[in-house]
């Protein structure tokens, strides 16, 4: 297969290049900063800026070089998009599936429920990962880590928060009992206080590898297998936060004890986070701050909006009885006392005075109203149908302007980040330097990487290079080192039988051009160190 690919020709999908000051690095963004447009259309740019006479280059800073995922920089952008429809379509059945195994679980009790929901939710970030690295290609792992922390936020909205006030009937809304919706937010919120530290803390999986299965390890890479820290993302703790905070502010008017409960719960998984840091997680890949930029501008935003707006619907829907008082007594008929089954089977003594005001069904549930009721307000009550307060009244219509306000504003910032900066990329330049220039040059730090093409592999404790080192001298640019192994055992390219032979004639100071060929499938790595001339400081 290598022989028969070394056949081939093969476009360059994308050149990393690493500077030696930022001056410079400055300079080639802006001297070669061109809109999308003129990248598409090949025009609009000096001839002495074309690659290779004419060719128009799209250049733009990387991500670090811990983050890059070099087996998928080849993907077309309609592959992506085609890949990205597909897991959507299958999240959403998941979404549904979760969410019909809670109304079955909450149809025993809520006990059920939480711990239905804790399972699901516990599953999520291993499926939702399943999916985005199955079906899912991203050039950056910050982006592979933002599309399963999107999709596992939803799903966690949804099975946490969303499914309950779906499946819970609206005059049950403030009913306790074990089947009720108040001890099913209850139980969850217990289930995420206590659970998810305590088994974070206990580490079932890790200690099993390290003091059962480690020690049986038929040798010796194996065993440095089991004893690697556990893998976490970015994405799954930020998710944590955003579950508990939307689940929050979307029951606060009804279940106000949850600020307590979600003041406890983040308290304590700060902590336990800051241990497991330090000694059970393994290092992450660093993936910049796309994933924080999204929580802070929609996630938390939604989380607000969802306060404001589905508050005003909560404080609407007061005393959920759906009993709407009238101007009339009731009849003499009903005067007098009267014997009641109530919902637990047990007979009450009910006594109706003979003055009593007289009460009708109706729909105090404005979330269902049809034409829809939006934003809640007490104006959409129906005629002769009025049940709110005054007090009740200004508190649901500071609710639902204050949501009409987050709206908008969360409208802003959505369409300014997508669609106002992605226009803008596609015609006109973008490039703008961010603080001052200084610093160290790149060879004066030693924490700093370079671009050297390589795949994480299952069962391997060291990725797997794809590329010839030969053209570097500084091997402190690949960002690790085996101890008992050189570079050459982890590389993909001393596959090849030739490579042998080639390094032996380079020795002899021969040159085969057929093993060229077969490297040329490999990525290209160079190095041309930083000389130092008299004038420089």
């Amino acid at each position: 297969n290598i022989e028969e690919l070394s056949t081939q020709t093969f476009e360059v999908s994308s050149v990393f290049i690493t500077y030696e000051t930022e001056e410079a690095q400055r300079a080639a963004l802006k001297t070669l900063d061109v809109s999308g447009w003129n990248v598409w259309r090949n025009t609009g740019v000096e001839e002495r800026l074309l690659f290779r006479g004419d060719k128009v280059l799209s250049l733009k800073e990387p991500a670090e070089p811990s983050s890059i995922r070099y087996e998928d920089l080849d993907d077309t952008f309609a592959k992506t998009v085609s890949q990205l429809m597909l897991t959507t379509f299958i999240s959403l059945v998941l979404i549904v599936g979760g969410a019909f195994l809670i109304f079955l679980a909450r149809r025993r009790s809520a006990f059920a429920s939480g711990i239905t929901i804790k399972i699901i939710n516990s599953l999520t970030p291993a499926v939702c990962s399943m999916l985005v690295n199955k079906f899912e290609s991203h050039a950056y792992e910050g982006q592979k880590q933002t599309s399963e922390y999107v999709k596992v936020t939803i799903f966690r909205w949804v099975s946490t928060a969303i499914v309950n006030i779906i499946i819970t009937p609206f005059t049950s809304t403030t009913k306790n009992g074990a089947v009720f919706l108040l001890s099913a937010l209850r139980a969850t919120f217990i289930f995420e206080l206590v659970t998810t530290p305590v088994l974070q803390l206990l580490d079932i999986g890790g200690n099993v590898k390290r003091h059962i299965l480690g020690p049986r390890a038929v040798d010796q890479r194996r065993m440095d297998l089991k004893f690697l820290g556990n893998s976490y993302t970015l994405g799954e703790r930020y998710t944590d936060l955003t579950k508990i905070l939307f689940l929050t502010f979307f029951y606060a008017v009804i279940f106000p004890t949850g600020f307590f409960y979600a003041f406890a719960t983040l308290a304590l998984t700060y902590w336990v986070d800051k241990y497991s840091l330090l000694r059970q997680w393994g290092p992450a890949p660093k993936v910049g701050s796309q994933i924080s930029e999204i929580s802070r501008d929609y996630f938390f935003n939604a989380a607000l909006l969802a306060f404001a707006i589905f508050g005003a619907y909560q404080w609407a829907g007061f005393p959920y009885d759906d009993a709407c008082v009238t101007t009339e007594n009731v009849s003499e008929l009903y005067a007098g006392t009267h014997t009641a089954v109530n919902g637990d089977g047990d007979e009450v003594n009910i006594t109706i005075a003979a003055d009593s005001v007289h009460y009708e069904v109706c729909s105090q549930d404005m979330l269902r109203f049809f034409p829809p009721a939006f934003p809640a307000l007490p104006v959409y009550q129906r005629d002769n149908e009025e049940w709110m307060l005054n007090e009740q009244e200004l508190i649901v219509a500071l609710f639902g302007w204050a949501g009409i306000g987050i709206l908008v504003f969360t409208t802003f910032i959505f369409t300014k980040r997508i669609v106002v900066q992605n226009i803008k990329a596609a015609f006109f330049r973008t490039y703008e330097p961010q603080g001052e220039v200084g610093g160290p040059r790149f060879s004066q730090v030693r924490e700093i990487f370079g671009y050297i093409p390589s795949v994480q592999l299952p069962g391997f404790p060291f990725p797997l290079l794809v590329c010839d080192l030969s053209g570097i001298q500084d091997l402190g640019l690949v960002g690790w080192k085996d101890t008992e192994r050189p570079y050459s055992e982890h590389s993909l390219i001393y596959d090849v039988p030739r490579v042998a032979e080639r390094l032996a004639l380079q020795e002899g100071g021969k040159h085969d051009s057929a093993t060229e060929d077969v490297l040329r499938i490999f990525s290209m790595v160079k190095e041309w160190p930083y000389e130092e001339n008299e004038g420089d400081n």
